[in-house]
This record gives C-alpha cells, sequence and structure tokens, in this order.
C-alpha cells in the first residue's frame, strides 16, 4: 500500500513539474486557454490538499500529534459485551475503572502498580498476569 502511494506521489510531483512548461508553450499559441491551464492548476492544488489530507488522517498524526500520550491503557478485561474493567496508568499513577457504554467509573486507585512501564507488554502475554489481575478485582470488591 505504501509503495503504491509513493509511486502516486512521485507522479504527482513530475506532473507538476511539467504544467508550467506545457502551459506556458499552449498559452503562448493561444491565449484563450490561460484561464484553463488557471483552473487546472487550481484543481490539481485541491486534489493535492485532499490527497495529503487524507494521507494524514490515515496515518493519525493530526489525532495524536506525534507526541507521547500521558495516558497509557496497562490492563483490559471484559466483563460483559459492552463493559470492561481497565488499568490505566496516569503520570506514574495507576487507576482502576469500570467502563461501559453510558459512563466511566473509578473503582480504585492502586497504591501499589501491578505493572511497571518497562514489562508491561511482557507481562500482558503471561497467564501470570490474569491472576495478578483477578486478585486485584478481588481487592477493589472487597473495598466496597
Amino acid at each position: 500500500m505504501s509503495q503504491i502511494i509513493a509511486k502516486l506521489i512521485k507522479l504527482l510531483f513530475i506532473s507538476t513539474l511539467s504544467l508550467p512548461v506545457m502551459a506556458l508553450e499552449e498559452t503562448s499559441k493561444r491565449p484563450e486557454l490561460e484561464i484553463g491551464t488557471m483552473l487546472g492548476s487550481l484543481i490539481l492544488v485541491l486534489a493535492c490538499i485532499f490527497l495529503f489530507a487524507f494521507l494524514m488522517k490515515k496515518s493519525n498524526l493530526l489525532r495524536h500529534g506525534g507526541h507521547k500520550n500521558p495516558i497509557k491503557i496497562i490492563a483490559t478485561q471484559p466483563l460483559t459485551n459492552k463493559s470492561r474493567v481497565q488499568i490505566i496508568e496516569v503520570h506514574g499513577k495507576q487507576y482502576l475503572l469500570g467502563v461501559s457504554d453510558q459512563s466511566v467509573n473509578l473503582l480504585d486507585q492502586l497504591e501499589t502498580p501491578i505493572i511497571d512501564n518497562e514489562s508491561a507488554m511482557e507481562v500482558q502475554s503471561t497467564p501470570s498476569f490474569t491472576a495478578a489481575f483477578a486478585s486485584v478485582l478481588s481487592k477493589a470488591g472487597k473495598k466496597k
């Protein structure tokens, strides 16, 4: 997909460079074509703007801004089709959240983090993480 986009951008760039030369030759012969070349150039510029806007939207650079997000989702455990429990980390503190379609509720603020930042991805794939997550859920249930 990216190779096709790269070839398309190269083609647009090359065709954009050759347009002024072709327009100069045509308009010198026939002055009534000046407005046509101007409209053609305008359409080409607008097409480039929309193409680059589409590519930016697909690459998510506009939404995330290319910088690090301070909120990290550490773990997610689905409860029903539309609700789940999540552990998130914000500025080094971890929170247990209940998330549904209508609301997000803070269930607990974890005093001791379950997962450190470096091994978060490794621990999510191991079975011991499930046991740790179950113990946090049981502790949160006992507090209420």
